[in-house]
């Protein structure tokens, strides 16, 4: 390990130095010592290297334009400012450029600075496109590479603020802009000299200026934590919270595309993302198990940076600088990951910050004080104060000790880039698999033309076969499409397109244990282990394909065969001004066999038009027919959807929005206090309710009603809340009265569905009774914050944190299972478990009291493998035979109506698109399945 510069040492040495002795060859700005030193709580949180501003008689401060040190109690920047500071910086000095790579949903900005010394910032584009070259070794030979090497310079990228309530991070990075620009000390120059640093001060700038404004408007002032009300609002961005930084795979949300399109455009060395919730600092690397499909030299990159970052900051007499003990290194699916998949680092911190600028006395959890290897200054035990700039003073600090690192191993860092493309690449050259094959015709042309695009859009090579081929493993028609794994992202390629196996031994993990992408779709993708694979006559595809479906025969009416389409529920809302009728029995017609589940449309005015274009659009194929079959049907009225979103927790069911909008299905969103107002029955046919990350007791009561009022509405102050929709009073949940209306809204008629944890208002709550819960819990990750909260989920017998499993129709007849063979398998979190309704529980301890008979009419869908297969597609599963047999899905009539509760999330967070045609089918079969009579018992 290479040691700081002799001048650094002595400043660990003697830590009597007075900061502005420290800060030569720099003259400190007048008054930022003094006021850094004032709004550090004590000097062990502050560092030589950021007690101070240099001066720069040309360059505009932070605290020259902010008019305050960036750290300040009870201040906070919003994107409008910080993005106002980036460019007077970028304007007054020749280190720094701006650029825009992106727009939020709400139409603002996303910015990224660029820093270096003149000659850097003057070969930008001859940089950029040297760690291009180094990306694919296929144009790069080995010697090109050494002579790029000596000439090229690693990218080292910062992202700040993806979570909005993780405050301190914006202002960190823009002194440290600011810093890298000015400074004289040989360190910094050394930096600006051998590095390339990317600055993405405000990565959600939706959520940036959501969160500062509901500080000014509920927490400015304010510094007991115990009693501080709610420190978030309850929207960042247009659909996702915390989940915006689970996007990896998806590149859903508009943060996540902006990095990408700046991975692309740059090939950073290192993606480092900045995040708090651990004290005082944590550097990442988890525990294991890792990732086989990252290439080790990553793995070993990011642990010498941590513990160069643990040693530095440690020698400067900062507590609390730790490493490794913080998740798995399993599933890489957060915004670092971008990095860690194609051949980068990717990495990031965790601070302590307060969710507030306020200064706070806090206390480091217990399990964080202990002296570990791996955490050789722990954090201060019992209560200490602590400040926005302290945690600043820890981000910056280390920030500077990472870029030291890596301006010292540069030619190392960029040689290692080159050698993971190369590894990745020759491994697809001489081992099996060479390719995987994804036949075009699997039921869904447009959901296999999705998963392609997927693929595209996350930088993995496709083709297309032009003719038929033949491999080891059979013959594949023309128009397969080919991932070849000869190429840089064959790693990448890999690891989406096969089975994970988590093992049993191995801890809890921080997050799913399956991603694999034929399995979220419900296709296959073959692996070859038949190198004649590249002798076929393949395309390389240049764009998305788009499935092109067609209307064949002639006649006025139409039938449409149900071999799984995901698009079905698209295509009502698309046909919505005509009649649809649904086969409930499979039918011949023609010599073609028509499952159940199939449409039937009889000949009406305007249809011929309609059909032809929504099967263009939707890829779906149509066969125009004289008459229509004679087979038993039920008509499927387009609903009057509801979406209720609760206050207390929006994120995970903003991936439901999603899903909807993306697919243009008109939906009401619904409030709590919509809820509460009652009347439900007259708005809607189906009320659907999503997963939540809430107890039952949250799920009624929602948000403290001691905070309230608390509005969420846009005005002169709060220009940025109130959307994606607005309350006067955001607490206070359903309360009984809404749940009360839920009841009605289900005795009226109504058909209530709800996904994951959200199951347990119906079931729980007491709309309809017999069903006991038995074991789980939400499926929060203790690792990830909440520990007490995730116990009941993982101290289950039975978890299965984000996996595959099979499960068997019980009612293969039921609308629910159209498409679906009746065995197949969905993706399932720790939800809670659910036994087999029975006519009613029991009423009391007595002999004639107790649970009454079994009732299982009501379970359509179960866990399990009733044709003998693995229980297990992908990912791991604990105590699964205690899960074997039990509902999946539940379909349950009360009064007039029904509820349908899924004991999975089928949209969880745009993956598993495979599963959502059982939602689907369930609007669109919802008046089918409100006139089935009620078969169970009495149950009020």
């Amino acid at each position: 390990m290479l040691t700081r510069p002799l001048c650094i040492l002595t400043l660990i040495l003697l830590p009597g130095f007075v900061h502005a002795q420290a800060a030569g060859p720099d003259t400190p700005e007048a008054g930022s010592i003094e006021e850094i030193a004032r709004a550090t709580t004590e000097p062990r949180f502050l560092s030589p290297w950021v007690a101070y501003l240099p001066a720069s008689s040309t360059v505009v401060s932070p605290r020259a334009f902010l008019h305050r040190i960036p750290g300040a109690p009870g201040e906070l920047v919003d994107s409008t400012t910080a993005y106002a500071y980036s460019r007077a910086l970028a304007a007054s000095s020749p280190r720094v450029r701006l650029f825009t790579i992106g727009r939020s949903e709400e139409g603002r900005d996303i910015v990224l600075l660029a820093i270096a010394d003149e000659a850097g910032i003057q070969q930008l584009d001859r940089l950029k496109a040297a760690t291009g070259a180094l990306a694919d070794p296929r144009k790069t030979d080995p010697a090109a590479a050494e002579r790029i090497v000596a000439t090229g310079r690693p990218i080292y990228y910062f992202n700040a603020a993806l979570h909005s309530d993780e405050t301190g991070s914006t202002e960190a990075v823009l002194e440290l802009a600011y810093r890298l620009a000015v400074s004289d000390q040989p360190m910094i120059r050394n930096i600006r000299e051998n590095l390339i640093v990317l600055i993405n001060p405000v990565s959600n700038p939706d959520g940036r200026d959501k969160q500062v404004e509901w500080f000014y408007r509920f927490l400015k002032g304010k510094t007991d934590l115990a009693q501080l009300p709610r420190q978030a609002p309850p929207y960042w961005s247009k659909y996702a919270f915390v989940d915006i930084n689970r996007d990896a795979h998806q590149q859903v949300h508009e943060t996540t595309k902006a990095v990408y399109r700046m991975f692309y455009d740059w090939h950073p060395t290192v993606v480092h993302d900045l995040h708090e919730s651990v004290a005082l600092l944590l550097t990442w690397n988890g525990t294991g198990p890792v990732n086989e499909h990252v290439d080790p030299l990553s793995y070993s990159e990011r642990l010498e940076l941590s513990f160069h970052e643990v040693q530095t900051l440690g020698g400067l007499g900062m507590p609390g600088v730790w490493t490794w003990n913080f998740g798995d290194d399993f599933a890489h699916l957060f915004l670092d990951s971008i990095a860690l998949n194609h051949n980068s680092i990717g990495r990031g911190y965790e601070t302590f910050g307060n969710g507030t600028a306020e200064t706070l006395e806090q206390t480091a959890p217990p399990d964080a004080t202990t002296l570990e290897w791996y955490r050789p200054s722990p954090p201060p035990a019992g209560k200490f104060r602590w400040s926005a700039r302290d945690n600043l003073n820890y981000n910056e600090t280390a920030a500077l000790a990472a870029l030291d690192r890596a301006s010292q191993e540069s030619k190392t860092l960029l040689r290692n880039f080159y050698l993971k493309g190369l590894h990745s690449w020759q491994a697809g050259v001489t081992q099996a698999p060479y390719a995987f094959l994804i036949p075009d015709d699997q039921g869904d042309p447009t959901r296999v033309s999705q998963l392609v695009a997927r693929l595209l859009s996350l930088g993995i090579e496709v083709q297309r076969a032009a003719g038929g081929f033949t491999v080891k493993e059979g013959a594949f028609p023309a128009g397969t499409y080919v991932v070849r794994l000869d190429q840089p992202y064959r790693n990448y390629a890999v690891d989406l397109l096969t089975a994970q196996h988590f093992a049993k031994d191995a801890g809890e993990p921080y997050d799913d244990v399956s991603w694999e992408l034929p399995a979220h779709y419900h296709l296959d993708a073959v692996a070859t282990a038949d190198p004649q694979v590249r002798a076929a006559k393949l395309t390389a595809l240049t764009e998305a394909p788009h499935a092109l479906g067609q209307v064949a025969g002639t006649g006025t009416a139409y039938v449409l065969k149900d071999t799984g389409q995901e698009g079905l529920l698209e295509a009502r809302y698309r046909l919505a001004l005509f009649k649809v009728s649904v086969a409930e029995h499979s039918f011949n017609m023609s010599g073609a066999e028509y499952p159940a589940g199939s449409w039937i449309l009889a000949a009406q005015s305007g249809l011929a038009n309609a059909v032809r274009d929504t099967a263009a659009q939707l890829g779906l194929n149509f066969e125009a027919v004289s008459s229509v079959p004679d087979v038993s049907s039920h008509t499927a009225p387009v609903p009057r959807l509801g979406v209720w979103v609760p206050w207390a927790d929006t994120d995970t069911i903003g991936w439901l929005r999603y899903s909807l909008d993306q697919r243009h299905i008109p939906y009401t969103y619904v409030r709590d206090e919509d809820i509460r107002a009652g009347k439900l029955r007259d708005r809607y046919d189906v009320l659907l309710y999503g997963h939540v990350d809430l107890e039952l007791a949250e799920q009624i009561q929602g948000i403290p009603k001691a905070w309230g009022p608390m509005p969420f509405k846009k005005t002169r102050t709060t220009p940025s809340l109130g959307a994606p929709a607005e309350s006067d009073d955001i607490t206070g949940g359903i309360s009984w009265n809404g749940l009360a209306e839920l009841q009605r809204f289900v005795d009226t008629g109504g058909l209530l569905i709800t996904l994951g944890s959200g199951s347990m208002l119906p079931l729980e709550g007491g709309i309809v009774r017999g069903v006991r819960r038995e074991s789980g819990g939400v499926p929060r990750s203790t690792q990830g914050g909440g520990a007490a909260a995730a116990a009941a989920a993982n101290d289950a017998v039975t978890r299965t944190p984000g996996a595959h499993l099979r499960v068997s129709f019980v009612r293969p007849d039921h609308p629910i299972a159209y498409g679906y063979a009746a065995h197949t398998y969905v993706f399932r979190q720790n939800f809670p478990l659910y036994a087999v309704p029975r006519r009613w529980l029991r009423m009391a301890y007595c002999t004639t009291c107790l649970d009454g008979p079994v009732d299982p009419s009501g379970v359509v869908l179960e866990w399990g493998a009733r044709d003998g297969m693995p229980f297990v597609v992908s990912g791991q599963a604990w105590g699964e035979d205690n899960l074997i047999g039990r509902p999946a899905i539940l379909d349950l009539p009360e009064g007039a109506g029904h509820v349908v509760a899924f004991n999975f999330n089928p949209l969880h967070r745009d993956l598993n698109r495979g599963d959502q045609r059982m939602l689907w089918n369930a609007i669109i079969n919802w008046h089918a399945i409100l006139a089935n009579p009620a078969t169970r018992g009495p149950s009020k």
